[in-house]
């Protein structure tokens, strides 16, 4: 819709679209729950209460008696690519789960095609009818400890910030960069705030001296706390504090209780998953993070607007998305039961209809490039014992232990011991590039047979396989 038929869509003269007659909006705005019709033209909420001017001959009205309307929920951070899904069909089941928006960080497709898969997601994220706006990658690659598929440099970061869609930089997970000024980083972050963007932050373990240098660069939010005092800390230094539940790593029942414990006020805080593996999403999304918050005893309307309002403020978005507010899109969530947020429909500018597939070039499909493998290729060989750094997995954590074990060479090759659940752990580069293999041992699995592989490895996402034996993992 231009500007003049937003006007007279509200003032009556244009008729509404649909209208919502007889729900009860959850206003997050005010922390009310108020009995109102609701009318929507052209995807925009354009009458709340008496909607009597705006219904036409051609309205469609549905009757919505008893039902609650929550504003659309948003996921304030997210890697969709770790649900191995496209974009769109990510988009599609969060839908189904009341999420209407997203801020997505699309790391890992930049760590393999670059600017090109920037261009891509930007490209899907103007056929998508959810409220999907992008963080530009900051660090890419993330560590020149492996090889990526690519390297988004100062310049070529800060034009893509010029973008329409795109809210701000990505988490800036080179911390130590920005405290030693190095000029490649603070040249990204200095034009994000001159556009009037946000910067995310990327800050585990970081207190103190450190978190006030960091802050002063101009990063403004984190989501990467290791402990409830730190996150208090981020908190009450001016921080927006995201508080995670994803796959991997989960916060909400360590942090909330402490949060309602302390009385603390929750403007500064909002969701996000981070990632979202396609099993995890096919049991829920943000409309799991709500629940869960309400379980742990945060009223209803706080835990709604901990992934709405919160969010859409901390982004300077509010004016489009994040309430049930008149000039918004019409991004709403129709509940049967507040208290346990059961979901009866959501509509997505006014719309349940789905969004187009999209078309993804040739190039996109043939990332995955190296050589035949062998087990020789990923064998440990030592003709004495060693004393071996094992790698250890920490259940629902994203952050990894280390031990020391005694390991000792058959046939001048060092082996898994499965007995102390000491596997064989390989990183192979799939780029094209190097064709270079990192080996080693980890521990935390605890399966007794075979291997497993996969591309999905943060950041630069080369081919990681572990297993009990070499030949199974070749």
């Amino acid at each position: 819709m231009t500007l003049q038929e937003r006007i007279f869509a509200g003032k009556g003269t244009i008729k509404a679209d649909l209208a919502l007659t007889g729900g009860k909006i959850v206003n997050v705005n005010t922390k009310e729950i108020l009995q109102d019709d609701i009318a929507i033209t052209g995807g925009i909420i354009v009458g709340i209460g008496d909607i009597s001017d705006k219904i036409g001959d051609d309205t469609e009205i549905i009757d919505i008696t008893g039902k609650f309307v929550s504003p659309g929920l948003i996921d304030g951070h997210v890697h969709y690519e770790s649900s191995m899904l496209t974009l769109t069909h990510f988009a599609i089941a969060a839908i189904r789960h009341g999420t209407t928006g997203m801020i997505i960080d699309p790391h890992e497709i930049a760590n393999v095609l670059g600017k090109r898969g920037i261009d891509l997601v930007l490209s899907e994220v103007q056929d998508l009818r959810s409220s999907i706006f992008v963080m530009i990658p900051s660090c890419v690659p993330a560590t020149d400890l492996e090889t990526s598929g690519a390297i988004l440099d100062t310049p070529t970061v800060t034009s893509l910030l010029y973008n329409d869609g795109v809210v701000g930089l990505g988490e800036v997970m080179d911390f130590p960069g920005v405290l030693d000024a190095d000029p490649g980083k603070l040249d990204m972050i200095e034009e994000t705030l001159v556009l009037g963007k946000r910067g995310d932050g990327h800050c585990p373990g970081m207190t103190g001296s450190d978190l006030a240098g960091y802050l002063c660069a101009g990063i403004s939010s984190d989501h990467e706390s290791l402990t409830y005092d730190e996150a208090i800390e981020k908190a009450r230094m001016g921080m927006a504090v995201m508080l995670r539940e994803g796959s991997a790593a989960k916060s909400l029942k360590e942090f909330i209780p402490r949060l309602i414990e302390d009385g603390v006020a929750l403007d500064s805080f909002f969701f996000v998953s981070d990632d979202r593996h396609p099993e995890d999403l096919i049991a829920g999304y943000m409309d799991a993070h709500v629940r869960t918050a309400i379980d742990l005893g945060i009223p209803p309307i706080d835990a709604i607007s901990l992934c709405t309002i919160n969010t859409a403020k901390h982004y300077r978005i509010d004016h489009l998305i994040g309430s049930v507010s008149i000039g918004r899109r019409a991004d709403l969530v129709v509940l049967n039961d507040l208290e346990k947020f059961t979901i009866d429909r959501v509509f997505v500018s006014g719309s349940t209809n789905g969004s187009p597939k999209p078309v993804y070039p040739a190039e996109a499909f043939d990332t995955v490039r190296f050589r035949n493998i062998y087990p020789e290729d990923l064998c440990i060989k030592s003709d004495t014992p060693v004393e071996a750094n094992i790698i250890v997995a920490v259940p629902d954590e994203i952050f990894t232990d280390w031990r020391i074990e005694n390991l000792h060479p058959e046939g001048g090759i060092l082996h898994p011991d499965i007995d102390r659940d000491i596997l064989s752990i390989a990183v192979i580069e799939r780029h094209g590039k190097r064709g270079s293999i990192g080996k080693g041992f980890v521990s935390g699995f605890g399966f007794k047979w075979g291997a497993f592989a996969q591309t999905i490895a943060h950041d630069s996402h080369n081919v990681i396989v572990t297993g009990t034996n070499v030949e199974d993992m070749a």
